[in-house]
């Protein structure tokens, strides 16, 4: 019999986000819900009703900064308790919560809190903050030294012990979450009470979680993937969440939290490939004899259990001894609990899915976008199809467009965007139906494929159409390649922009021409075109014209912080371009 899942109860019954908060069971009270590392290493553990007080606090606070309901408030800060507290409190009083990404530039963060309206903004202590020098609004920091926090002044504030909040019901605005905003500047997106709850809902009616449950939150919580499933859905769920200090202490934080569930986007399952095959590769013979035997059965095992079936015999008891040996020492770096990885945000290659299946690693590719709050689809334990992004959640409608876009409705799609009639009507038709910008093809099943962006399909010079995408994932396969990006968009041929991992390229150089790697690689003609055999290798499946014909590359990696990567670690084409533009030039020259 399968086990129940308490949250769904809570969702149906909620009739606003902090619902989720205070509509627990009895027995949940005492229970750890929040957990965070101290000064000194150790984990400090918060529990629900410890939690609940802190909430009703702040928000009684925040009544008292003259904050009414409809009122947008500001929030900048890495993923903490004190966020937790402030989003929620904020909710309670009926007030908007207006995330920023705390890896965004100070004119990034100005334009999201000054477009929203904002008439407060609660930032992290240190560097946030000063990242709102120049704002012209109230600023109060609600995490830094003690003095500095939202949890110290609420101790403070004139309370007792009663709230009076406004009557919400679930069309109510909860949050402008702005857009990643690959070109120009981002919208706010309008997700209702209802927007989320659907979504929630929806979301533990394709991945039960339940209150035995621990998360570990690392991905920025302004973005909605992570704030409604690692956010709002965990806590809905009675489970608890551990927050890690940055993505960069993840292999420090796993072993020890011991998390059971984790939500990432690709780029943390592209390392930890990337690692094992590195080792592999480095080690000696037999480890890499090993590893192929392990992942040939695990994969053999795999194909099974999505039949319902099990390995027998000789086989059974050699993944035994194989998954002894191999796959449950990378668990253990996970912390050895892990019950399932939930990835959305951008594709995740089927390959790099296939890996951690092998190694009895559960992960379940997913997608979704901002304006639908934000998951659509996800795969469902026991018929995992590594090459698509899953069937549709309960309540999610899909169809695809004559032109094979994928329109999405359902209770979770948007409000629109603020202020923004023009940019709403482009994206919402009048039917309801939400147009997702992404080309897709679905199967009988019902398992959505997504094939790329629809307005980033590069179409050739000759005609033919490209989606850069799956040509970037082949080329990424390759350890010597961290990132690429294809270009083409009416050229004769593809090219494409690589930065290189020194560390693999040199490594891959040794073991192939027995020596260093010359001094000047970047600009050897012999490592150029060592480098493109191999990139012709791992193109050899697609068709000729998405073979890449030439490359330049980049020393200098593309990430968050120099403004290249949106929050999901996504491309920004359009400034990479930019940025390189005379070596692009070079290329067609």
């Amino acid at each position: 019999m399968a086990r129940q899942c308490p949250g769904l109860d809570i969702v149906r019954q909620a009739n606003c986000l902090s619902d989720l908060l205070f509509l627990s069971p009895p027995e949940w009270r005492e229970k750890t819900m929040l957990q965070r590392r101290n000064y000194d290493g150790t984990w400090q553990q918060l529990t629900r009703i410890a939690v609940q007080h802190w909430v009703l606090r702040v928000a009684a606070w925040l009544l008292d900064q003259g904050i009414k309901p409809g009122d947008r408030v500001g929030v900048l800060g890495h993923n903490s308790v004190e966020w937790l507290l402030a989003d929620f409190a904020i909710l309670r009083i009926g007030a908007v919560t207006v995330p920023a990404y705390f890896t965004d530039p100070p004119e990034a963060i100005e334009y999201v809190f000054n477009d929203a309206g904002c008439k407060l903004v609660l930032a992290e202590a240190g560097e946030q903050l000063a990242k709102l020098k120049n704002i012209d609004l109230p600023v109060f920091p609600f995490r830094g030294d003690e003095g500095d926090s939202i949890e110290s002044v609420s101790r403070d504030v004139a309370w007792d012990g009663t709230l009076e909040t406004t009557t919400l019901d679930r069309n109510s605005l909860a949050t402008l979450i702005y857009t990643s905003g690959t070109t120009g500047n981002p919208k706010g997106v309008m997700l209702s009470h209802g927007n989320l709850l659907s979504d929630v809902q929806a979301g533990l009616g394709g991945v039960p979680v339940f209150p035995d449950d621990l998360f570990l939150s690392f991905l920025p919580v302004s973005h909605a993937f992570e704030r409604t499933v690692g956010h709002f859905l965990a806590v809905a769920s009675g489970a608890a969440i551990a927050y890690a200090d940055d993505v960069t202490t993840l292999m420090r934080d796993m072993p020890e939290v011991k998390p059971t569930v984790m939500i990432s986007v690709p780029r943390l399952y592209e390392k930890i490939y990337a690692g094992v095959n590195d080792k592999v590769v480095k080690g000696p013979a037999a480890k890499r004899w090993l590893f192929n035997q392990a992942q040939a059965l695990g994969a053999e095992r795999f194909e099974l259990s999505q039949k319902g079936e099990s390995l027998t015999g000789g086989k059974a008891v050699a993944w035994n001894i194989l998954d002894h040996l191999v796959n449950a020492k990378l668990r253990d770096k996970m912390g050895g609990r892990l019950r399932l990885f939930v990835s959305g945000g951008a594709a995740l290659s089927p390959t790099i899915a296939r890996f951690l299946l092998a190694a009895d690693i559960t992960v379940l590719p997913g997608y979704g976008l901002t304006e639908s709050s934000p998951v659509l689809t996800v795969n469902i334990e026991g018929k995992i199809k590594p090459e698509t992004v899953g069937p549709a959640l309960p309540g999610v409608s899909l169809r695809l467009a004559e032109d094979g876009e994928l329109l999405a409705s359902g209770d979770m799609v948007m409000q629109g965007y603020w202020n923004r009639p023009e940019d709403t009507a482009q994206v919402l038709d009048d039917d309801g139906w939400l147009h997702t910008g992404d080309i897709a093809e679905i199967d009988d099943d019902g398992y959505v494929r997504i094939v790329d962006r629809k307005k980033e399909i590069m179409v050739l010079s000759n005609g033919e159409n490209v989606p850069p995408a799956v040509v970037e994932q082949q080329l990424t396969h390759d350890p010597c390649i961290l990132q690429a990006m294809v270009i083409g968009d009416d050229r004769p041929h593809l090219t494409a922009l690589l930065v290189p991992d020194v560390e693999h390229l040199a490594e891959a150089w040794k073991q192939d021409w027995q020596g260093e790697l010359p001094v000047d690689w970047p600009a050897s003609d012999k490592v150029h075109d060592w480098l493109y055999s191999r990139m012709k290798d791992h193109c050899r499946t697609l068709p000729g014209f998405m073979h890449v014909t030439d490359f330049a590359l980049v020393e200098e990696e593309w990430t968050q912080e120099n403004g290249l990567l949106t929050p999901t670690l996504k491309l920004k084409r359009r400034k990479i371009l930019e940025l390189h533009s005379e070596e692009v030039a070079g290329l067609y020259s």
